[in-house]
């Protein structure tokens, strides 16, 4: 199979990047043998709607699935739409995410994990933000806590209903 992950570089042995969006680099990895070829993310400088626009260049490559830390709801949502699933990437290189990946290790997105335009702040690494940072994962993480609540309730239902109960 081969699948796209968000890189800081043009080789698997560079690390993932933290964002989709706006990542410098994106790469189409063979995952039976890490053959890979890079391409330049076209929407990594534009003023908006790099999500979109990241999404429908990387729909073009045909992935099977997409690997990265975050990605906004609106590259999301183009990337569910072309039926690409969307694995959460944990940190490390391509390499290692991609081994990660072929062990079922990597968890799947049931939505997006970044809000929209987080990646125009990804060079924002002062101290200070660091707490903020961890108060948009606790937030995220809430959300996708209760998306998953309405999964599981939503299963019970129609478990229930196949039951006659």
């Amino acid at each position: 199979m081969k699948v796209i992950v968000s890189s800081t570089g043009k080789s698997v042995d560079d690390p993932i990047s933290t964002v989709f969006g706006r990542t410098e680099y994106y790469l189409l990895v063979n995952t039976e043998d890490f053959t890979h070829e890079s391409f330049e993310n076209p929407a990594v400088n534009q003023s908006g709607g790099a999500g979109i626009q990241a999404a429908q260049f990387v729909l073009k490559k045909n992935p099977g699935s997409v690997i990265s830390s975050s990605i906004g709801p609106n590259a999301y949502e183009v990337l569910v739409a072309g039926s690409v699933p969307c694995y959460i990437a944990t940190g490390g290189t391509v390499r290692e995410t991609i081994e990660a990946f072929n062990r079922e290790e990597l968890p799947r997105m049931g939505a997006a994990n970044a809000d929209s335009h987080s990646g125009m702040a990804q060079n924002a690494t002062a101290p200070s933000e660091i707490a903020a940072g961890e108060e948009n994962d606790l937030e995220m993480l809430t959300a996708r806590l209760k998306d998953l609540r309405g999964q599981v309730a939503e299963i019970l239902q129609q478990l229930d209903k196949i039951k006659g109960e």
